[in-house]
């Protein structure tokens, strides 16, 4: 089943720990992965806002557990009955629950979260979640539950301030090959949406746009292919 739901629910082929761009707030949690790659890996439970990077690096985590992680992304599961998703999981070396803050919705959901957490850590799995607010904060969760993952190193993946996503955008662009300077990063951010999700898939289309005109990313450039309502 581990093999089966590997295959199904596929990690984005772009990610990895590796592009992962850490900054101010993340570093002691990817100090801890790091530090436990030769081994087993942590178990801990993420939170943070939307659009920070969650997923990014528990997608990571689990690429970098190697081919027996499960990842599984519950606001895409959320509507299978759990028994179905969850079954043959002890045979897994890590399993990583995104967005687990959906399981609200559902009291089944919630129950069998609740038992696989005993199961996993009862047979010694390594288990990472993730959610928009700490486990403490999940008022409509099972009590029980939350108290498990509460139990857990709880790490919080904070928002991005302005200069981090200009770091960001710099960090990945120079993994495609680009370079972007300060003015052209400013530029940007004086125009485009600060959240890290949007300006990801800008600098895919400034990728593309480059390649195809065979140019540098420039503000002339920026101007000439009209990204925003502002550009005249």
């Amino acid at each position: 089943m581990v093999d089966q739901l590997t295959l199904k629910m596929r990690l984005d082929s772009d990610i990895s720990l590796d592009n992962f761009h850490v900054r101010s707030g993340t570093s002691e949690l990817m100090a801890a992965v790091r530090g436990a790659q030769a081994g087993a890996f942590p178990s801990f439970f993420l939170w943070g806002n939307e659009g920070v990077g969650k997923s990014h690096f528990l997608q990571g985590v689990s690429r970098a557990a190697g081919v027996d992680a499960v990842y599984l992304p519950l606001s895409e599961l959320l509507p299978y009955p759990p028994e179905a998703v969850l079954d043959g999981l002890l045979q897994a070396s890590l399993v990583v629950v995104d967005d687990v803050h959906v399981a609200t919705a559902s009291a089944d959901w919630q129950q069998q979260l609740f038992h696989l957490f005993n199961r996993l850590k009862d047979t010694g799995i390594a288990q990472c979640y993730s959610a928009n607010k700490a486990p403490a904060g999940m008022a409509d969760m099972l009590p029980d539950l939350r108290s498990r993952w509460s139990a857990l190193p709880v790490y919080q993946m904070p928002a991005f301030s302005e200069d981090e996503l200009g770091d960001l955008l710099k960090f990945r662009a120079a993994r495609r090959g680009l370079k972007l300077s300060d003015e052209v990063v400013s530029y940007i951010l004086n125009r485009a949406p600060r959240s890290a999700p949007p300006l990801m898939q800008l600098l895919e289309r400034l990728d593309q746009a480059s390649l195809s005109r065979s140019r540098p990313i420039t503000i002339p450039l920026l101007a000439e292919l009209r990204l925003w309502s502002t550009d005249q």
